[in-house]
């Protein structure tokens, strides 16, 4: 079989798709021969929070350990759209310390969302607002913000998610393009999802599952049961010269385990179609 060298491979995790503790992450690590993360919780807390004799050794493995830090993920502006006051709080703290960090860790790219509704109206003004400031403070520290599509937002489809920055039209506001999180299985509808982001998508999240009658949400497992269609894809994404990572997202117990099943399986799939040649 095929060896993709690392440095050829451009494949990420989070870390807490395997664990809370960077021990079990680095043993994780050395087993699988991984080592670029996405940062989103440590410690039980979200990264602008986690506590600062943990974010210490995260430092420290990623000097003498060759962790590389891809993202940082705050979970700004995942909250009700309504809530004015949290946005408020979110641009003028936990983004700058978010920031902060992120220049600590040499990170790439700092991911946000795109506010939770009910309604499928378009976002009101103030909320188109809150992501170009985002965008502004991030844009000055050369770090790219990148929104998630998240069912249920403003972003949920690729299709939405590719209008709302067009909208905005901000130069440093681009997409994490997540598929499974469209919630939408077909894959017409997820090939004109990429299609319609093209260049904007900086980063691609993978994990799959079956839809859920009634929810926004899926049924998360492996690649083999789950309906995303990765293979097709993947062409889809390669076909558009896609350049980034491809970041594991698992969300199906048991963590430790599920995380290197969905691994393995990206690998295959990655090998069999020479994604990153």
């Amino acid at each position: 079989m095929e060896l993709i060298l690392m440095s050829e491979e451009r494949i990420s995790i989070v870390t807490d798709e395997i664990s809370q503790d960077l021990d079990t992450v680095a043993k994780f690590a050395g087993e699988h021969d991984i080592h670029t993360f996405e940062v989103r919780t440590v410690g039980g807390k979200r990264v602008s929070e986690i506590d600062q004799e943990i974010w210490d050794d995260l430092l420290r493995r990623i000097r003498d350990d060759g962790w590389n830090v891809l993202a940082l993920s705050p979970g700004i502006f995942k909250g009700d759209y309504r809530a004015k006051r949290l946005i408020k709080k979110q641009i003028e703290e936990v983004l700058p310390a978010t920031v902060n960090r992120a220049k600590q860790a040499g990170a790439e790219f700092i991911i946000c969302f795109a506010f939770m509704t009910d309604t499928k109206v378009s976002p009101p003004d103030y909320i188109l607002t809150a992501l170009r400031d985002a965008a502004d403070i991030c844009a000055d520290a050369n770090l790219p913000l990148l929104v998630e599509n998240e069912p249920g937002s403003f972003a949920d489809t690729g299709q939405r998610t590719a209008a709302l920055l067009g909208r905005i039209g901000h130069p440093n506001l681009f997409a994490n393009w997540d598929p499974c999180n469209s919630n939408m299985f077909d894959p017409k509808e997820l090939a004109g999802g990429a299609i319609a982001l093209g260049k904007r998508i900086k980063h691609v999240h993978v994990k799959d599952g079956k839809p859920i009658p009634g929810s926004n949400y899926a049924m998360y497992g492996p690649i083999r049961t789950g309906e995303v269609g990765w293979r097709e894809h993947l062409l889809i994404l390669k076909e558009m010269r896609y350049p980034g990572y491809l970041g594991v997202e698992t969300h199906y117990e048991p963590l430790y385990d599920s995380s290197a099943e969905l691994l393995e399986e990206l690998r295959a799939i990655v090998r069999q179609i020479n994604f990153f040649k």
